[in-house]
């Protein structure tokens, strides 16, 4: 005979095990958990869906049932601006409709490109115009607030960003022939996404030029931190997901290490290395921006040891990630350095202090070189395994017993990182070496 308990039971204790935290609740998708999130492709592939079937709309803190929404599908490319505007005032009428008619405070964590984890010309325009949309007037409900400590004390809604050069066609080995935008906002309280929005740009109205903190780095910035930014702004999270924890529970950081690149940026060396240093207090271990503010900022006034203590930590960082984003750049169509400025003179640091780190492992190393999209595929393919061969025969003039240790590839322009093809500043990145830590044979 059937319990005429039962099914109140199987009720009561769910209810039980999910108070106590050993039941999750789950939609179709699976959203992510506080400690997990989706794995991302490898933007500089730039393999990332520009549509997420199934995209589904949930609830916070504790989702209701709802109908599921249509895919989110980038629009055929427009003007930058017109981009902006278009998925700017679709994103915050979606996160009224999900919020309600309550006053929120809004915070835009700075807007990157999400291959280089760079701010840039066009990022920060978007930022302003993003932030101009807030303020007019049928977003009264929202207040802008900037990025400090005391703000984010509030729980605010953040808006983040991403934009990134891509191949609408997913043509390999090509010049992009769009910008994605991704636009997010997440509240704070619920530490859930709320609103979502996709978009494209032409390529000729977007300015990818990096602004002069991360031009001048030595390293790109796709640390932990970054990535988190990234997986919970892309297709990696849907509305009513947990944005990444990782990235939330390092925003007081960011909020410091924000004032430090204004300062940076305008010129005040002092006061951003006086920043740096207190971010470093708040900020992962390694993160890339700290280390490569604390090294930019000790070089420039002529600390010269602190500098170097800088950069040896960052080598010593990605050697425990296993990739070392390094930017040894070099002039189009050769195998000689970038000698802009002083560049000649850190580079000298930079390798001497790369073969001291990296012979104090037992670690293995591929050096992998890089082109920008000009000239034949056979021709980059050449001159990118050149590139390696140089710094290879460098580093081991440098420190003997990587001889044996050291191996070198060249992937052409395969794996450039913006991938204009302009062969200035704005696509300086992709004239590139990459040190990857690999098993040894």
């Amino acid at each position: 005979m059937k319990s005429s308990t039962s099914t109140p039971s199987l009720k009561i204790l769910a209810a039980l095990l999910l108070s106590m935290g050993l039941v999750a609740c789950s939609n179709p998708k699976g959203p992510a958990s506080a400690g997990s999130v989706r794995a991302t492709p490898d933007a500089s592939q730039n393999t990332a869906a520009d549509t997420d079937p199934g995209y589904v709309a949930e609830g916070a803190p504790q989702p209701p049932v709802r109908s599921p929404r249509k895919p989110l599908v980038a629009p055929s490319p427009i003007k930058f601006e017109d981009a902006i505007t278009r998925a700017g005032d679709k994103l915050f009428e979606d996160a009224l409709a999900e919020l309600g008619s309550g006053k929120r405070a809004v915070v835009i964590d700075p807007l990157i490109d999400a291959n280089t984890g760079a701010q840039t010309v066009s990022t920060v325009k978007m930022g302003q115009q993003l932030q101009a949309l807030l303020k007019q007037r049928r977003y009264t409900n929202f207040t802008v607030k900037p990025l400090t400590r005391q703000s984010l004390a509030e729980q605010p809604l953040l808006l983040i960003g991403t934009l990134t050069p891509v191949n609408v066609e997913r043509a390999i080995d090509t010049p992009p022939d769009a910008f994605r935008v991704w636009l997010t906002v997440i509240d704070l309280k619920t530490r859930r996404v709320v609103a979502k929005q996709i978009d494209r740009a032409t390529v000729g109205s977007v300015n990818p030029e990096p602004l002069p903190y991360f031009r001048d780095s030595p390293s790109w910035h796709k640390d932990k931190t970054v990535m988190g930014y990234i997986n919970s702004c892309q297709v990696n999270t849907q509305v009513g997901d947990l944005a990444d924890p990782d990235y939330l529970s390092r925003l007081p950081a960011a909020a410091v290490i924000n004032e430090a690149m204004l300062a940076y940026n305008d010129g005040k060396i002092g006061d951003a290395n006086a920043l740096y240093k207190e971010a470093s207090g708040l900020a992962d271990r390694g993160d890339l921006r700290v280390l490569n503010g604390l090294y930019l900022t000790s070089w420039q006034l002529g600390q010269r040891d602190a500098a170097q203590d800088a950069f040896s930590r960052l080598v010593a960082s990605g050697l425990e990630a296993r990739r070392l984003p390094m930017k040894l750049l070099f002039k189009p169509g050769t195998v000689s350095f970038n000698d802009l400025g002083d560049l000649p003179t850190q580079y000298q640091l930079w390798l001497a202090t790369m073969a001291r780190e990296a012979g104090k492992t037992p670690a293995c190393m591929k050096i992998v070189g890089h082109t920008s999209r000009t000239g034949s595929a056979s021709a980059n393919e050449r001159l990118s395994l050149r590139r390696a061969e140089a710094v290879s025969k460098l580093l081991e003039g440098r420190e003997r017993s990587l001889r044996t240790r050291l191996s070198v590839g060249g992937v052409g322009s395969r794996e450039a990182l913006i991938g204009l093809g302009t062969d200035d500043q704005r696509d300086a990145l992709d004239r590139r070496v990459e040190f990857r830590v690999v098993d040894c044979i």
